[in-house]
């Protein structure tokens, strides 16, 4: 169950102080997860998830912030809806394709009548919210039946207690590699880094986070049972980055990085603490 302490108004607002700073700083477009292969990598999954799709008239992206799966997905849909609460990031999505429409909405409660959706996305947002089953419960509600939910980025907790572990090691008997040290700060002391480097205020940043911050993460199979509790009808997940993943793909090769990675992922749940990231997808 969830240990969040931080209220719902204090994460909006957190949220909205932390995202108008990176967008209006030119911070969050250089976002690890804006680099091309995952770019690429996110694309593939679209066309994979897609292809299923009974139809592709409309899609919404909740969290759209400014516009990281829109400019990804606008091409496959005939109408694309984008949902954020800060407005200073969709300033910065593109609507050049003509078929791209944003609506400032709280994500657990669009202004949309159910039904409507063929496909719907939550990409690095859902660790952002107070209550993530709430949100199901509305992306649920707004999928047309056969409709496909895909979140994508939302941090392990397998992985973040894995690495909290590591944190104690350090200074031990056992060295800490430059790779571990850089997950543990990414992972518990985020905070500190933004604010070192860029001026941001740590305790908004953690509150802005608080499912990452004060539940360090997803468990795969509390998200598994909440969406199925809720209704939807095929239920996945799928792990991914594992830890040092980029530094094999350009240091060695990505011929390298896919053999650790299908290893990996034949010896799951064993090796579930070595994935950065959940990836979800549900049919309603």
């Amino acid at each position: 169950m969830s240990q969040t302490t931080v209220s719902r108004e204090e994460a909006i607002n957190a949220n909205i102080y932390v995202h108008a700073f990176l967008a209006n700083a030119g911070e969050y477009n250089k976002s690890p997860h804006f680099r091309p292969e995952n770019k690429e990598k996110v694309r593939n999954i679209l066309l994979r998830l897609t292809a299923a799709c009974r139809e592709k008239n409309k899609v919404i992206d909740f969290g759209c912030g400014t516009g990281f799966m829109i400019h990804l997905m606008h091409d496959l849909f005939g109408e694309v809806h984008g949902v954020d609460i800060t407005q200073d990031m969709m300033k910065q999505v593109d609507l050049s394709s003509g078929n791209v429409t944003l609506h400032e909405s709280m994500a657990e409660s669009t202004p949309f009548s159910a039904d409507t959706f063929d496909f719907a996305t939550a990409y690095s947002f859902m660790d952002h919210l107070v209550d993530y089953r709430a949100f199901l419960q509305e992306a649920y509600r707004v999928l047309k039946k056969g409709g496909v939910f895909y979140s994508d980025l939302n941090p392990n907790r397998d992985f973040i207690m894995a690495i909290a572990g590591a944190e104690k090691l350090a200074g031990g008997v056992l060295p800490i590699t430059p790779i571990v040290h850089r997950e543990i700060q990414g992972a518990l002391h985020n905070g500190e880094h933004y604010e070192e480097h860029y001026g941001m205020n740590a305790e908004l940043l953690e509150k802005a986070e608080p499912i990452k911050t004060h539940d360090k993460g997803f468990s795969a199979v509390e998200v598994l049972e909440a969406a199925r509790a809720i209704g939807f009808s095929d239920c996945r997940v799928e792990f991914e980055w594992f830890l040092g993943q980029a530094k094999v793909m350009h240091e060695q090769s990505r011929a390298d990085a896919d053999t650790v990675e299908q290893y990996l992922n034949a010896v799951l749940p064993v090796s579930s603490h070595l994935f950065k990231y959940l990836r979800f997808v549900f049919v309603k």
